[in-house]
């Protein structure tokens, strides 16, 4: 399996911390958001890692280099991330896809076990999940026996939609091969042909679900713990929730956890 991060976006509401530094390098409890799943992933036992980057790609390269320990790093530059979206940074690295891939994007801490646990899942292609609770909002999943049955951008959702038995995508995904080389990026191609590098790589699962073409299962995070880390106060909650831990010495989850949830989650905009 190898990894896909993508890390293209300028993290204007992180601004004035992203000002002169790329979102995932701002600092939580002194390490960079990449490294903490750069380590993850090292945990997990994954050997190759394709991270697309593109505002000030140069710093998170100069940064990490072409090997994280046992990690071997590829970069892929997204140079228009200024007018393009995660659909176009994950199509970019289309050549990359020719393995099963876990992909993941590059503003999220999750506690150290997660990978590990989609790894062993049973499907070939899994949405990893939480149950859905305000204040949250951006791309939900309804599921039936396991599989999801829909996938709706907040975009989608309608002042009356029914949250009673959404849930949040952490935007980790676990795609096979087989889904990636008939399915996917057939259908990236199509998207990107029309001119639709603006939209969100969800956009074309969501389509591919819909029509019965992709069957991708869930993956609840249960007690693993997980942010995604968009505004100021997601950084400091997060600080505060990894400074608690450390405190109650959790050795478990001390290097790559942070809170059970984002007080702003929404889907990962580039711009």
């Amino acid at each position: 399996m190898k990894a896909v991060i993508l890390a293209a976006g300028q993290g204007t509401r992180l601004r004035p911390l992203t000002n002169n530094l790329p979102k995932c390098l701002v600092q939580v409890h002194g390490k960079p958001l990449l490294q903490y799943q750069l380590e993850s992933l090292e945990k997990a036992r994954i050997r190759h890692c394709v991270i697309v980057v593109g505002y000030l790609g140069d710093k998170v390269q100069w940064h990490f280099g072409p090997r994280f320990g046992n990690i071997r790093i590829t970069y892929v530059t997204n140079e228009i991330f200024e007018r393009t979206n995660n659909i176009y940074s994950l199509w970019l690295a289309r050549h990359e896809l020719n393995d099963d891939i876990l992909l993941m994007e590059g503003d999220l801490l999750f506690d150290d076990g997660l990978l590990g646990d989609i790894i062993k899942n049973q499907h070939t292609n899994v949405a990893v999940v939480d149950n859905f609770h305000p204040p949250m909002n951006g791309t939900v999943i309804l599921e039936r026996n396991g599989l999801s049955t829909h996938m709706v951008l907040g975009s989608q959702q309608s002042a009356d939609f029914d949250y009673r038995h959404a849930l949040k995508t952490v935007n980790i995904y676990v795609l096979s091969r087989e889904t990636l080389a008939s399915q996917l990026l057939p259908s990236l191609d199509q998207y990107i042909d029309h001119g639709l590098t603006n939209e969100f790589y969800e956009a074309v699962m969501a389509q591919l679900i819909a029509n019965g073409e992709l069957q991708m299962a869930v993956h609840l995070t249960g007690n693993r713990m997980w942010t995604e880390i968009d505004t100021e106060e997601d950084l400091h909650q997060a600080e505060r929730l990894l400074q608690s831990l450390l405190i109650d010495d959790n050795p478990r989850r001390i290097g790559v956890t942070t809170s059970t949830a984002p007080t702003t989650t929404t889907d990962s905009i580039q711009r």
